[in-house]
């Protein structure tokens, strides 16, 4: 499923598909990134956002998930959350056209790959959003380069497309147990 930040019903699109992929497993959210980098802060705001509304999170402000704890920390989900379905959240750079671009697929993502890092797949649903453009040079420096409003903004439809998701999840609990 793909939406644009500039569709006003994003949030609603974004809720439909994640809804459809949890189905009644626990849902731990992986929010990959750092707020080192505005473009690289997504993941870690939207699990600010996630962390308040009461879901699973790894990966915040406070406590970001990035490439030099990754492997660590996502060892810990299964510990404390038996067979979680565990969602990837990244930014992402793309072509010009795409940015401002919201994604949720089935499957793992490859944090760190559009500045040539290469590390293990994080997942079984990922959402990305494109925050650049890639460019041929240093795709770091566009990353922190990235306008925090901007990143913000994508982040706040993304949490909140989550968090609808959840919450209609929440509501079906409800029903089935009355």
């Amino acid at each position: 499923m793909e939406t644009s930040i500039d569709d006003p019903y994003a949030p609603a699109r974004i809720a439909r598909a994640l809804g459809a992929a949890i189905g009644n497993r626990p849902v731990v959210f992986a929010c990959i990134g750092t707020d080192r980098s505005t473009g690289d802060a997504f993941g870690p705001l939207v699990g600010d956002r996630l962390r308040a509304i009461g879901a699973d999170v790894i990966g915040t402000l406070e406590e970001p998930l990035h490439a030099l704890n990754l492997t660590h920390r996502l060892r810990q989900v299964g510990a404390r959350t038996p067979n979680p379905l565990v969602v990837a959240v990244d930014a992402a750079l793309g072509p010009k056209e795409r940015v401002g671009t919201i994604c949720i697929h089935a499957g793992g993502i490859n944090p760190g790959r559009a500045i040539g890092k290469r590390l293990d797949s994080v997942g079984e649903v990922s959402i990305t959003a494109t925050v650049n453009v890639a460019t041929g040079g240093d795709r770091e420096r566009t990353l922190q380069s990235t306008r925090l409003f901007f990143v913000a903004r994508v982040a706040q439809i993304v949490a909140t497309g989550c968090d609808y998701a959840l919450e209609d999840r929440r509501g079906s609990q409800r029903v089935k147990a009355a």
